[in-house]
């Protein structure tokens, strides 16, 4: 006899609220506690890329089972990845620009498969490792970089240790973290003056036009292209619309503006969720409690087994420098390949 039943892994107070303005205040709001007593979270500040991927090589084959470990670029999946499987650990990377095979396989579903399997130690993913994905014996989440928020990290760390007594939750702190922080924040939205170039054409185009002709009338990649339409076909009325494989412009394309003050208050609120993360890198007291506290768990306790409450039950913070100085001359040499003209 229940309507509607809303529900999501981790919300704060923000995003209670949120859900609850949108389906009516007579709903009945229930909320879990957030601890999860087999995790023991660990917070290493370590600025070198080189020296977390000596780390990650040396100590990633003595944790238990399985596990994930996420970058916040696919460039840095796909070089981590490489590096994982020089030193002879077995690594896939995992991320949204992954493609299918000619036969209509999925690469990035057969990796699920082969996580969780146990076919593999480690799986290196982008955020794209999401909602959905759920191994109750994942022995381990590393994070090589600081991801967005607490919500994000909180999701992605409580993936492990669902259905085993002991599993680690380590977060890597380096020095580009606060510039892909920056570079997302500043890009979450697409400029007015790609807006207008696109809602332009459109209205003059008299049958519509896909994406690849909207790419021959502007100066502008595929990728602003799609982003810029991705966001336009959210918004309520929509200044366009898709009429079988071509976009056509509505009536109110002509006087639409994007909204400055919200997408102000949303940038407000990307930087103080990193503010956030950067306390809880450097908080003295129980990182568990921090994370309900952040969360907004009426009662958040101290658990007794992260890096704060109890140092030794965690990992060795310390690298091999030799180690290090191979991962140096890796990233010097690593590249970005150049894919054959017929892909593009």
């Amino acid at each position: 006899n229940v309507p509607v039943l809303a529900t999501t892994a981790t919300a704060n107070d923000r995003v209670a609220n949120d859900v609850q303005s949108q389906l009516g205040q007579n709903i009945i709001l229930q909320r879990g506690s957030l601890v999860r007593k087999s995790l023991k979270l660990q917070n290493i500040d370590m600025p070198s890329p080189a020296a977390r991927m000596a780390w990650l090589a040396q100590h990633i084959p003595t944790l238990p089972g399985s596990g994930i470990v996420y970058t916040l670029t696919q460039r840095d999946a796909e070089r981590v990845t490489e590096w994982l499987k020089i030193n002879n650990i077995s690594a896939e990377a995992y991320h949204a620009a992954i493609s299918d095979r000619e036969d209509g396989s999925s690469v990035r579903e057969e990796r699920e498969q082969q996580l969780l399997n146990n076919e593999i130690k480690v799986l290196v993913a982008t955020v794209a490792l999401g909602m959905g994905f759920d191994k109750p014996d994942l022995g381990f989440v590393i994070h090589f970089q600081r991801p967005a928020s607490v919500v994000h990290y909180y999701q992605q760390v409580g993936r492990a240790g669902r259905a085993v007594d002991e599993a680690y939750g380590i977060l890597l702190c380096g020095e580009e973290d606060d510039h892909i922080a920056d570079y997302f924040i500043r890009n979450a939205f697409p400029p007015q003056q790609h807006i207008s170039d696109i809602l332009k054409v459109l209205n003059e185009s008299e049958n519509g036009m896909s994406v690849l002709e909207l790419q021959s009338a502007l100066n502008l990649r595929k990728s602003q292209i799609e982003k810029t339409i991705k966001f336009l076909t959210v918004e309520s009325p929509s200044p366009v619309t898709k009429i079988n494989t071509k976009w056509h412009a509505t009536a109110i394309a002509s006087s639409y503006q994007l909204n400055q003050t919200y997408i102000d208050e949303i940038t407000r609120i990307r930087q103080a969720e990193q503010q956030q993360m950067r306390k809880y890198m450097k908080h003295p007291d129980c990182l568990m409690a921090f994370l309900q506290a952040a969360l907004d768990d009426p009662s958040p306790t101290a658990c007794g087994r992260c890096k704060n409450c109890n140092p030794g039950l965690l990992l060795d913070e310390k690298y091999d420098n030799q180690l290090a100085n191979c991962a140096e001359m890796f990233l010097r040499r690593s590249h970005q390949p150049i894919l054959p003209r017929k892909k593009w």
